[in-house]
C-alpha cells in the first residue's frame, strides 16, 4: 500500500463554520484567499457501467447514496492543498462526525494523487481493505481509506483529470503570487 502514499498533495480539515475557517487560514495562517464552493453535491448519481461513459456518483459504505452535500473551501500553499469541507447534508457523516464545534478547523485526511485510481483500488481490496467512501467528481476519482484507528485520520486517494489538475495547477499558482 506505501505505492498510494508516494505523492502527497492534500492536507484535508473539517469545520462546521466554512467562513471561519477559511478566514482564519488567510488571517491567521497567511493564505491567500480561499476558493469557496457551497453546496458541492454528488449524491444520486449512479455508477458507470463498465466501459460505459463516467459519470459522478458517491458511495459510503459500499451504498450509492442520493444525497451527499458539502461546502468546501480551497486553498494553496505552494504545491501543498489545503481543504476545508463542511459536511452540509446527506450521507456526510464521515466529515460531520470529525467537526470540532466551535473549532477553526480539524484535521480530517491526507490526501495523495495517483495516475490510477482502477489501480489503486486493486491495491487497496489486494491489503483485505475496502474503501470508507468513494466517487466521481467529473474532474477527480477519488477514494477514502479509514485510517482511524492506526494513524488518527483518514487517506484520500485522487485522481485527476486534466481539468482537476488544472484547477489545483491554478490553486498553486495564486499561492505562488502572493508570496510576500
Amino acid at each position: 500500500m506505501s505505492d498510494l502514499f508516494r505523492n502527497f498533495m492534500q492536507l484535508g480539515y473539517v469545520t462546521d463554520d466554512i467562513g471561519a475557517a477559511a478566514s482564519y487560514l488567510e488571517s491567521r495562517l497567511g493564505t491567500v484567499e480561499c476558493v469557496r464552493h457551497y453546496k458541492s453535491s454528488l449524491g444520486g448519481g449512479s455508477l458507470p457501467a463498465v466501459g460505459g461513459p463516467r459519470s459522478t456518483f458517491v458511495v459510503v459504505d459500499d451504498r450509492p447514496v442520493k444525497e451527499w452535500i458539502i461546502d468546501v473551501a480551497l486553498v494553496n500553499a505552494g504545491p501543498t492543498n489545503l481543504e476545508i469541507i463542511r459536511p452540509v447534508g446527506g450521507a456526510v457523516d464521515l466529515y460531520r462526525d470529525a467537526v470540532r464545534p466551535g473549532v477553526p478547523a480539524t484535521l480530517h485526511h491526507l490526501g495523495f494523487r495517483v495516475d490510477d485510481f482502477d489501480e489503486a483500488t486493486a491495491i487497496v481490496t489486494a491489503s483485505g481493505r475496502s474503501w470508507k467512501q468513494y466517487g466521481d467528481s467529473g474532474a477527480i476519482r477519488f477514494g477514502y481509506l479509514d485510517m482511524t484507528a492506526e494513524l488518527g485520520h483518514y487517506v484520500e486517494i485522487m485522481e485527476l483529470d486534466e481539468a482537476g489538475a488544472e484547477g489545483f495547477a491554478q490553486l498553486e499558482a495564486a499561492s505562488d503570487a502572493g508570496r510576500h
